[in-house]
């Protein structure tokens, strides 16, 4: 229930805490604000009643039930968990869901317990839980204190909880000025200091602030500690000092209490995150390729049409996106924009479409996969009320959606995919799995956890049916989502003031455990200027040239895309004076494609994100969380988006270290700021940089993306005295390639774990310098060079 509330006095907002809420609707709506007495919360009666260890940990028994569950997850990491009073259930609710892993191996740790004080360590970490004022915290081994609750820690109420669990409220002390990231893939600034989070799923696009369909209760501190609060209930909720800037809490409305805590680098924190919570599947390459989407692709024969003329173009793609009118028809835009609703056959192939199976057999010849579009509008009445009456679907609100908590469910559900499958389907698009509510079982709350089940669901059947590791471009989930979804941003508006909020959405998704996510490019909607209209924004200069042009590079899944008052972003309906950066952006992407999808194979590995924040590796650097139009791609590669219209420059912050221009090679001593040229019309005019010590990989032009090896691969190595690139390149492949000075030379060093003989030509960058080799590498084999400038 949303409370009215006034100003509140020093004695009152002691006792009350105003949360800034998303409302349960179906599109992304204004705040809500509500309050939470903080006295119906106290800390719980801990007296002793026993003890015990196990492998992984120990359990300490309340004379009132509770139990207080510590265990060891890895070296750098500990979990705490509270549960309810009189008794324990064996399984959070996310565990009992599979959707988190709690298979680690058990570890050696130390513990004692002796008046009332519980001491509990591993290699790197020490938790301290004081039984008697039921406060704790967590510190490093060197004692230093990385999180620290104040004014009774974690703290419970006898109101009632939402659906099941218990509600909780905990505040904690923020130390020595700490700065906050993450919480989801958002639409929001990356220094989350200062602002709340509402853990609740949110299409953004259309409004600015906290939205987007991926909220996840996790964050990093640049105090050198990850936090997870392992609760999937809509409107879990962060306030990081933005009530108080001397504190952080942290309030749920219900489930479970269950804290995992993590220490060290943010690569190291981000490694063991990913082991909790999943990784993308292994990608295939194609998925990093240009993916062509519009809400106007009415007709097969269309279709089939336009990306035959990219083909002959000169244009890459990989990918069609048929939006609604594939099940709905052409009525399915007119009824779309006129608000009737979303008209669709089920599952089934529409007439007014046309041939859609001669459609997929026409593209896969040319090498282009075809992607559906479902929503939570999918199911005509004559199918729906049936199946929902016999518990074979589920109603949330005024839409139908999949029972995908339940095998019956799942099993129905088979009925509709696989003829599509069948077809040659290899890609589904899930829209609208932001927005359903109610409950995917009793007493379990559905808005953050539809889109992770419902995306399972998908990826096992397509399993099923030979389709292996598919993740579904998607809008909304929660927790566990990393492993089955594709994150993109939602609905989001044209022009080039809004493309900050592209960049920010792949750095927050990124770091949530995405690897893999992306944005409409140049957005798909009007929004707030309404003097335009939707073709003259969509279309304007710095719309396409900086936002969509410079995206086609970096982003880590490209994808046009545009609704219904607008038309496709096809080359030949932009500008003619961008036609040709079209066209130079994405060949570059391709030929870059081997940089790329190293980083998304390791992502698939370890968790670590494509898209970075310049304090990925500069975590102390306080200054670089201000930095937020700037960002890392993968481990040394610095890219400085053109943000701002009508400008052909930009500043850039170079982190600490020595930095090359990609493009012009031109050296830079970095921990300062400097101004670059940056040419509207040039794919140049995207400032790139490479860190000295680091490199990059291209292969030769292309039209499609095969996840074979290329036979010919370019790689450039930036040098003062050493490089390397070490370029994952397949499940099984990773080749290292390094060069080291001696003397007036540079010894060149490169492999070949591939199965066939590869030609490499590598370029040494250092001191104003090239130094260059070329290498034919036997399969299995090594080679070395020394060569001079």
């Amino acid at each position: 229930m949303v409370v009215q509330y006034k100003v509140l006095t020093a004695k009152e907002k002691l006792m009350k805490k105003v949360l800034t809420i998303h409302p349960d609707a179906l599109y992304d709506s204004e705040y809500l604000e509500t309050t939470i007495e903080t006295d119906d919360y106290v800390a719980p009666e801990l007296a002793l009643k026993g003890e015990y260890k196990h492998q992984k940990g120990v359990t300490v028994i309340t004379a009132v039930g509770r139990e207080i569950i510590i265990e060891n997850c890895f070296d750098n990491t500990l979990r705490l968990r509270i549960t309810q009073p009189g008794g324990t259930v064996d399984k959070t609710v996310t565990e009992r869901l599979g959707l988190i892993k709690t298979d680690w191996e058990a570890l050696p740790y130390e513990y004692s317990l002796e008046n009332g004080v519980i001491r509990f360590s591993n290699k790197k970490l020490t938790l301290v839980y004081d039984m008697n004022t039921n406060e704790f915290e967590f510190l490093t081994a060197g004692g230093k204190t990385l999180i620290k609750t104040k004014n009774g820690g974690a703290r419970f109420t006898t109101l009632p909880a939402e659906y099941s669990g218990m509600r909780s409220y905990t505040e904690f002390e923020r130390i020595d000025g700490e700065r906050y990231s993450g919480f989801g893939a958002r639409i929001y600034k990356v220094d989350r200091t200062g602002e709340s989070a509402d853990i609740f799923a949110e299409k953004g696009g259309a409004r600015v602030g906290d939205y987007g369909g991926f909220p996840i209760p996790y964050f990093l501190s640049s105090a050198g500690y990850g936090f997870f609060f392992n609760n999937p209930w809509p409107h879990v909720y962060f306030d990081m000092a933005k009530t108080d800037p001397n504190e952080w809490f942290l309030s749920a409305p219900g489930g479970d209490y269950d804290i995992f805590v993590f220490c060290g680098n943010t690569s190291e924190i981000t490694k063991s995150y990913a082991k909790i919570v999943g990784t993308n599947q292994f990608p295939q390459k194609w998925l990093m390729g240009y993916w062509c989407s519009s809400l106007s692709f009415e007709r097969a024969q269309g279709a089939i049409d336009d990306t035959t003329r990219m083909r002959k173009e000169g244009y890459p793609c990989e990918a069609i996106v048929i939006d609604g009118p594939w099940r709905g028809g052409v009525n399915f835009i007119r009824d779309y924009s006129s608000g009737w609703g979303y008209p669709s056959d089920d599952y089934n192939w529409h007439p007014d479409f046309g041939d859609g199976v001669g459609m997929i057999k026409k593209l896969k010849k040319e090498n282009i996969k075809t992607v559906l579009h479902i929503n939570s509008c999918a199911f005509k009445p004559s199918t729906a009320i049936p199946a929902i009456a016999q518990g074979l679907l589920r109603q949330a609100k005024t839409e139908t959606v999949p029972d995908v908590a339940t095998k019956r469910g799942i099993e129905y559900y088979k009925t509709f995919l696989v003829p599509r499958i069948k077809d040659g389907v290899i890609q589904w698009w899930t829209d609208h799995s932001d927005r359903v509510s109610g409950e995917v079982l009793p007493g379990i709350p559905s808005r953050n956890l539809f889109g992770p089940l419902w995306n399972r669901a998908i990826s096992d059947i397509m399993a099923e049916n030979g389709v292996k590791n598919h993740m579904s471009l998607s809008r909304g989930g929660g927790i566990g989502s990393q492993k089955y979804a594709l994150p993109w941003a939602g609905d989001t508006q044209f022009g080039i003031h809004r493309f900050k909020e592209d960049i920010w959405y792949v750095i927050n998704a990124g770091m949530a455990g995405f690897t893999l996510c992306g944005y409409d490019l140049g957005g798909f909607m009007r929004g707030d200027r309404k003097d335009l209209a939707p073709d003259e924004m969509q279309f304007e200069i710095n719309n396409i040239a900086r936002r969509m042009c410079q995206s086609m590079i970096f982003c880590p899944m490209p994808r046009m895309h545009n609704g219904e008052n607008s038309s496709a972003k096809w080359p030949w309906n932009c500008p003619e004076e961008a036609r040709e950066l079209y066209r130079d952006c994405l060949q570059f992407r391709y030929r870059f494609i081997p940089t790329v999808y190293s980083y998304a194979i390791n992502g698939a590995k370890t968790g670590e994100p494509i898209i970075r924040p310049l304090f990925y590796n500069h975590t102390e650097d306080l200054k670089l969380y201000a930095v937020d139009d700037e960002f890392y791609l993968g481990e040394h590669i610095l890219v400085a988006p053109v943000t701002e219209a009508d400008v052909q420059e930009r500043a850039v912050y170079l982190p600490a270290g020595d930095w090359v221009n990609l493009w012009t090679k031109e050296r830079f001593a970095g921990d300062k700021k400097i101004t670059v040229s940056a040419p509207m019309f040039q794919k140049e005019g995207l400032p790139m940089f490479v860190k000295i010590g680091g490199g990059v990989a291209y292969q030769p032009d292309c039209q499609s993306l095969v996840d074979a090896l290329p036979r010919k691969l370019t790689v450039e190595l930036y040098a003062k005295d050493y490089a390397e690139l070490v370029l994952n390149e397949s499940e099984t492949v990773t080749n290292r390639f390094a060069c080291k000075r001696v003397a007036d030379s540079f010894e060149i060093y490169a492999e070949n774990n591939g199965d066939c003989p590869r030609d490499y030509a590598i370029v040494v960058f250092a001191d104003g310098q090239k130094y260059y080799a070329e290498f034919c590498v036997k399969a299995g084999a090594t080679a070395r060079k020394t060569v001079k400038a």
